[in-house]
């Protein structure tokens, strides 16, 4: 996601490309604290964080500014920040965060990379009892109810703040799912197989992955865990109300020869499969609407909206729902596997 600063220090190297103007000026006017939220809370995880950020604008290269940690971040001192759980109007309970450090991933090609602090921080919320389970599934956010997010800067009595519906649990028909015997088959044919599921209440946009994990026999007593992600692709339903059947089909020649080109060749290990995953997420329509404004326009004049559901901030508080199928990989289709990369590299063996 684009965070509002972005378009900040942006903005300072445009205006610095302008050279041939007669006359200067400073682009800088008086300081202004400009407050950037993200969140996104998933029910199924018991944890959740909340990126809480400052806008900045001054002096020289933006992209030095960036790598600057008090550019960019609070003083944990002065932010006191809460998640309210509302029923109706009624505060069900606090969540209150807490700031952690993260460690950043080490890409030097990122403007906030810095090595000598490589770490991000984040507002984390821990719920305390899950709100419900069913069977396999365990949700840590009553999705009946509305959250209210809350940051207070005690230092200047700022208040930033946002509302958000939670989207709901939904049934996959398709594949079948038998927690007793969760197998998969795909077998390398021209036939379509499909993914189908009942739309979620609040949902608008799903994205469905399967994710194919094998193991890698290296050396005679060493044993690797790899995966690749199968994109199925993104829908959106018409309602947001849980009554819409979505599906999605794919060819099982298309499955395999996708296998054949993410798996890099090497004919020198073996290789097993071992499981699959099914993943499906969804999100609300505010999501969805940011994701729409951000995505890429083939446009050169076209001016772009800015969305933001912050209040006295900018960024956006939203809501997701990940449900996930683990299948182990039917006998008939590791065979197939096996045979197909017999043209590949003769990597994968069957389970005797």
């Amino acid at each position: 996601m684009k965070n509002r600063f972005f378009i900040l220090f942006v903005l300072v190297l445009v205006l610095g490309s302008f050279t041939g103007c007669e006359t200067d000026f400073d682009v800088n006017a008086s300081y202004k604290d400009i407050t950037i939220v993200y969140g996104i809370l998933d029910p199924t995880q018991q944890h959740q964080y909340i990126r809480i950020n400052k806008a900045y604008l001054g002096q020289g290269d933006a992209l030095q500014y960036a790598q600057i940690a008090d550019s960019i971040t609070y003083d944990t001192a002065v932010i006191f920040a809460k998640i309210d759980e509302l029923k109706g109007d009624a505060v069900q309970q606090s969540i209150f965060l807490k700031p952690r450090l993260v460690h950043r991933s080490e890409d030097p090609n990122s403007p906030f990379y810095n090595p000598q602090f490589p770490y991000v921080l984040v507002y984390e919320g821990k719920f305390p009892v899950p709100a419900a389970i069913s069977g396999n599934d365990t949700v840590w956010v009553n999705t009946d109810h509305r959250y209210r997010l809350e940051v207070h800067n005690k230092k200047t009595g700022k208040v930033v703040s946002s509302t958000t519906l939670m989207v709901k649990d939904f049934n996959i028909s398709r594949p079948l799912f038998n927690p007793s015997k969760p197998f998969i088959k795909i077998l390398n044919k021209d036939n379509q197989n499909t993914v189908k599921w009942r739309a979620a209440v609040n949902g608008r946009r799903f994205q469905a992955v399967y994710r194919f994990y094998y193991k890698e026999f290296p050396g005679a007593n060493d044993t690797t865990y790899h995966s690749v992600d199968y994109q199925l692709g993104v829908i959106k339903s018409q309602r947001t109300d849980g009554t819409e059947d979505l599906e999605i089909t794919f060819s099982g020649t298309a499955f395999y020869k996708y296998l054949g080109s993410a798996i890099p060749a090497n004919p020198q290990v073996k290789r097993l499969p071992w499981k699959m995953d099914l993943i499906i997420a969804v999100i609300p329509d505010d999501f969805n609407i940011y994701l729409e404004v951000n995505e890429p326009s083939s446009s050169i004049v076209q001016e772009r909206p800015e969305y933001t559901n912050i209040e006295n901030g900018y960024g956006l508080f939203t809501s997701r729902f990940v449900k996930k199928r683990t299948f182990n990989i039917d006998t008939e289709m590791a065979t197939d596997i096996r045979n197909y990369f017999q043209s590949v590299d003769g990597s994968f063996i069957v389970k005797q």
